[in-house]
């Protein structure tokens, strides 16, 4: 079955495109077959890693009619699974993919993933603030009831995550059977190199750009991903 992968949070700067970079990476390393779409044409983070590699990449605003239409398309025609990195706002643009599907400004994504025999699922970024649990608990209520949760714990902030685990949200997630990993914080003088030089964890491993050091901190971020996936059963 084809899975399609949306990298959701919301909110600007919770990470989400970090996480669609490090799953790229590990499905890269461990030979899974994924195309790859940066619904951000202004800053297209996840295009600019990936896009001299090997995966199929597409750089598309998923905000308008036509980027939707774009969406559409790929997500259909696709050979294997699609990872999609979703802009901030991105619930503007899952709402309308959860309409009828017979206007000219959206598609019926329950449609489209009965036609083409995929499920759906959601990785959700959160950080330890309130805005992006309210934006998860609206789209919890307005997405399909068959779509699979992944929560992935941003840890940016060495603090706990005290407003997700207190909130009824959690609750909810766990009666979905949604799995919540956690990713760890890579040094921002790594990401800084991997940002400037068009780099992915992949590719940085063997860059003369990156000290030793830093290419271990490299291996280590795309080891304990890979152990996150595992946990939430995305990778075998």
């Amino acid at each position: 079955m084809k899975h399609i992968f949306f990298i959701h949070g919301d909110k600007g700067g919770v990470g989400k495109t970090e996480v669609a970079k490090r799953m790229a990476a590990v499905m890269l390393q461990a030979k899974e077959p994924v195309t790859l779409i940066d619904g951000d044409n202004k800053n297209p983070g996840l295009h600019a890693a990936f896009q001299n590699g090997e995966l199929d990449v597409h750089c598309i605003n998923v905000m308008t009619p036509a980027g939707r239409d774009a969406l559409f398309d790929i997500i259909a025609e696709s050979p294997g699974d699609v990872l999609i990195d979703l802009p901030a706002r991105g619930s503007d643009v899952t709402e309308r993919l959860t309409e009828d599907g017979a206007s000219e400004d959206g598609f019926s994504l329950e449609l489209l993933l009965a036609e083409i025999e995929a499920e759906l699922t959601i990785i959700f970024v959160i950080d330890q603030t309130r805005s992006p649990l309210v934006a998860l608990k609206d789209e919890l209520a307005a997405l399909p009831d068959a779509t699979r949760w992944i929560i992935v714990r941003n840890w940016r902030e060495d603090r706990e995550f005290t407003l997700f685990d207190t909130t009824k949200i959690k609750a909810d997630l766990e009666a979905r059977g949604a799995a919540v990993i956690d990713m760890v914080r890579l040094d921002p003088r790594v990401n800084d190199i991997l940002e400037n030089a068009s780099l992915n964890l992949i590719t940085a491993q063997t860059s003369d750009k990156l000290s030793m050091l830093q290419k271990m901190r490299v291996k280590a971020a795309v080891r304990s991903w890979s152990e996150q996936m595992k946990i939430a059963g995305l990778l075998e």
